[in-house]
């Protein structure tokens, strides 16, 4: 099952969105069709929000981010590369629960 062309757009368009608002609607988005998205969706999405996490600077929406990342990895579909701008976040400057995300994506994929 895929989440087609227009819907995958929608989310990259609300990830990379100025509105807050919509960067976490889409992370929400994310997390409710974790297992409707194929292969080039999910490597399209988690590369997306990868690098939206490393310069988001709204902590509920850098969680929500973080969060939608760890779902996905639920697909078993993530590959390294997809998420290799996590690579620039600095973790000293995380909150806890975004910390243990962190903690989490990058003991299993670095």
């Amino acid at each position: 099952m895929t989440v087609g062309n227009k819907s995958l757009l929608g989310i990259a368009r609300d990830i990379s969105s100025s509105s807050p608002e919509a960067r976490e609607e889409a992370s929400e988005r994310v997390c409710d069709w974790v297992h409707s998205f194929d292969r080039r969706e999910v490597r399209a999405v988690a590369t997306l929000l990868s690098s939206a996490v490393v310069i988001e600077g709204n902590r509920d929406c850098r969680e929500s981010e973080l969060n939608a990342l760890s779902e996905l990895t639920a697909s078993d579909l993530i590959e390294a590369e997809d998420l290799v701008a996590l690579r620039e976040l600095r973790r000293d400057l995380l909150t806890e629960p975004d910390a243990e995300h962190y903690d989490y994506l990058i003991s299993e994929f670095f």
